[in-house]
């Protein structure tokens, strides 16, 4: 049986139950510890198809109407540290956290963090995607995301209609999410909700008083499109931004991280989904290292090693067995 710190399991078949104390059991298996209830126990019915996706766990779920709660966080809880992602697919739900609430339709999307209480709302029958991933695995700064907790993405904004039609899209297809197709589709739905939010923080920095975030977006958009660069240092991207070095290293330092640490880490994920990733599987290693800017093959090893505790080498050995 699986906990909720393990991928969601793969299932030939939906899980179905008839009760709401057997749905809850199933999503806190399936997820993190929840609370389920409704006021129709006697007529609720529910469905759940899970599968594991690279490092997304992904679940397409239809049932009665009823509410969810994620409770106040305990010591040893072993769910907290993740993202979860709904798509509203059929029928309205309202989701709070921190404050915040969104109401949702039919194609709507929103963001919430299993490290904090939560409370979703289902007044109809519904159909719902999950996605849940740890937080590491977003390449967004957390103090970033928690802005955008419980905050509705809707398909008015062209770019959210765009992510929110792909991931709708794995519903239906949720049976082919297996093998290294699972994985790379699972890698594709992480960049493609990092664009969404992404756009969502650009959206409210144009509108903020606040000229740090918009600053920030824009610093993080320029190291993304120049990380295969080797000369990429603080000293260029200051200079693009028209800042001084010491006040770019207080932007990153708000973030409790360093540019360099920034720079590094997102390449090194670039070289890690690299590794991963069959088309690649005959490109020798310092070679795909020096396409993410790394030109020292020795020393990316070792950082690599240092940074996700396995080689490079088996990276690649462990996706080409799975």
């Amino acid at each position: 049986m699986p906990t909720s710190q393990d991928p969601v399991e793969t299932t030939d078949g939906p899980d179905l139950t008839e009760s709401i104390e057997e749905w809850s059991r199933l999503s806190s298996r399936s997820f993190v510890p929840l609370t389920c209830t409704t006021t129709s126990a006697a007529s609720f019915r529910g469905g759940m198809l899970t599968r594991a996706a690279g490092k997304v766990s992904i679940a397409h779920l239809r049932f009665s109407p009823h509410v969810v709660e994620r409770g106040p966080i305990v010591a040893g809880d072993a769910g907290t540290g993740r993202y979860k992602v709904g798509v509203q697919l059929d029928g309205r739900a309202t989701v709070e956290q921190d404050g915040n609430r969104a109401h949702l339709g039919a194609g709507d999307m929103v963001l919430y963090d299993t490290s904090a209480p939560y409370r979703l709302e289902f007044p109809d029958t519904s159909r719902v995607l999950v996605l849940m991933f740890d937080h590491g695995a977003l390449d967004l700064p957390p103090n970033a995301v928690s802005q955008l907790r419980a905050h509705r993405l809707g398909p008015e904004q062209p770019v959210h209609r765009m992510v929110g039609s792909f991931l709708s899209s794995l519903a239906e297809n949720l049976q082919e999410l297996t093998g290294m197709t699972g994985q790379r589709m699972g890698n594709t739905a992480l960049d493609l909700l990092t664009t969404s939010l992404n756009r969502e923080l650009d959206g409210q920095a144009l509108v903020s008083s606040d000229e740090k975030e918009r600053l920030r977006a824009r610093v993080h958009d320029y190291i993304e499109a120049h990380l295969a660069d080797p000369d990429l240092n603080p000293a260029m991207i200051a200079q693009a931004h028209y800042l001084s070095v010491r006040r770019l290293h207080q932007v990153f330092h708000d973030e409790g991280t360093t540019v360099s640490a920034w720079i590094r880490t997102r390449r090194l994920e670039r070289c890690r989904r690299a590794l991963e990733d069959p088309v690649s599987a005959r490109m020798p290693v310092a070679r795909l290292a020096a396409r993410w800017g790394f030109t020292d093959g020795a020393h990316f090893s070792r950082i690599f090693r240092t940074a996700y505790g396995v080689t490079p080498s088996q990276v690649r050995s462990q996706a080409s067995s799975g």
